[in-house]
């Protein structure tokens, strides 16, 4: 128990706490905009649709291209702080906006730059465990470190919309920029500082990205949108099939939510003993037998026992990618932390169109038959991954111990 003990410095539990209020605040407002722009604006699901897909594509465009930047020595803390602060300033847009069209512009040109935020501080984060701990326990960091944004989930959504609902959307947003505020003068101010580029290489060497990562981004997007899919559905497959009231999806995704955060810690502590592709593999296999059993349950109890197998494949998934895409581009964490949160978002989009074009053609029922064929391919694309890099990286390991 005592290797563990570094995991807990002041250091590391500070990393911790700025990417649970990071993940706070995003989720205290990504649930709430769709009431907001409903109840403001008066919007229509199209204009939902395309503020949602605008929003994602944006977010995409510029957490890579900031990621690309950060690999070059620009200071992480730095690129914290400013997401911070655009997502303050969004959110005064979001307040004060009189019309959709200003929204929809403040979200892509401004609040699009916020999404900087969890890639940089998962790339800051490996840079501070590669200086820090021994390298077997960098995949147990890392899990802590993603486990501490899925907490945030927990109470982020219903306290946002207790918030919204008790203070008035305006008023909320305001609070949430003050808080965006403040949270990145911390993180600028007290995060523990990291080696700008652990792994030595040339400053002119441009981002390689290995077929390996190639196949992982395809992978991990297709699971993450038949992810997103999943959830978005859910309240009216309940009522579709089961007859029951929507409201109890809440119950069904708050007890995944409570079990992945365990079996993110668990994944940790045995990608400290096992190749992280195996893993990553299991966490596929269950999310297609995840809706497989959707599409078998014809009772509230049977969904809710289902979600063991979600919480292993977001905690497998969601705990242990962002390691498993470093690992491939060790001298470019900032690179390839951007193309893991950005599988998350072009998961979003895909999902959005599964929902609007499977759902509609089959029923939400068996949509969830469709994602599960969807996500086996997902799972022969990890299949045709390879473990050379994981297996130097286990041999370098080892050696290190042995000296």
């Amino acid at each position: 128990m005592k290797q563990y003990i570094p995991l807990l410095r002041p250091g590391a539990l500070l990393t911790y706490f700025v990417a649970f209020t990071i993940g706070s605040l995003w989720a205290q407002i990504q649930p709430t905009l769709s009431v907001y722009l409903v109840e403001r604006f008066e919007s229509s699901p199209f204009y939902l649709g395309v503020f949602f897909v605008a929003l994602a594509a944006s977010a995409i465009v510029v957490s890579q291209v900031v990621g690309l930047m950060s690999d070059k020595g620009i200071n992480r803390l730095m690129l914290i702080f400013l997401g911070m602060v655009a997502g303050a300033i969004a959110c005064v847009c979001f307040a004060l906006s009189p019309s959709y069209w200003l929204a929809l512009t403040a979200g892509v040109v401004i609040f699009s730059f916020s999404a900087i935020t969890l890639p940089q501080i998962m790339a800051h984060g490996r840079e501070y465990a590669d200086g820090e701990f021994p390298p077997e326990q960098v995949p147990l960091f890392n899990a802590i470190l993603r486990a501490s944004f899925a907490l945030s989930w927990i109470g982020g959504p219903p306290l946002g919309f207790h918030l919204q609902y008790v203070l008035g959307s305006s008023k909320h947003y305001l609070l949430l920029a003050i808080a965006y505020v403040v949270v990145g003068i911390v993180a600028w101010s007290f995060l523990p500082k990291a080696k700008a580029n652990p792994a030595p290489r040339d400053p002119n060497e441009k981002a390689h990205i290995p077929l390996n990562l190639k196949l992982g981004f395809v992978a991990f997007s297709i699971l993450f949108g038949v992810n997103h899919s999943y959830m978005i559905a859910l309240p009216q497959m309940l009522v579709e099939h089961l007859s029951i009231k929507p409201h109890y999806a809440g119950y069904i995704l708050g007890a995944a939510a409570a079990l992945e955060i365990p079996v993110m810690l668990l994944g940790g502590w045995l990608a400290t003993r096992t190749p992280l592709l195996p893993l990553l593999r299991i966490g596929a296999a269950s999310a297609m037998l995840l809706y497989v059993g959707v599409w078998f349950s014809n009772s509230l109890w049977q969904l809710i026992a289902m979600q063991a197998l979600n919480a292993l494949f977001i905690g497998f998934i969601a705990g242990l990618g962002t390691t498993w895409f470093q690992d491939q581009m060790p001298k470019f964490a900032g690179t390839a932390s951007s193309l893991f949160v950005n599988t998350i978002n072009l998961g979003n989009i895909f999902g959005s169109l599964i929902v609007g074009v499977i759902a509609a053609w089959v029923g939400y029922h068996n949509m969830y038959l469709a994602n599960a064929l969807v996500a086996a391919t997902a799972i022969g694309f990890l299949f045709a991954c390879s473990n050379t890099q994981e297996a130097t990286k286990t041999a370098e390991s080892h050696t290190s111990k042995a000296t």
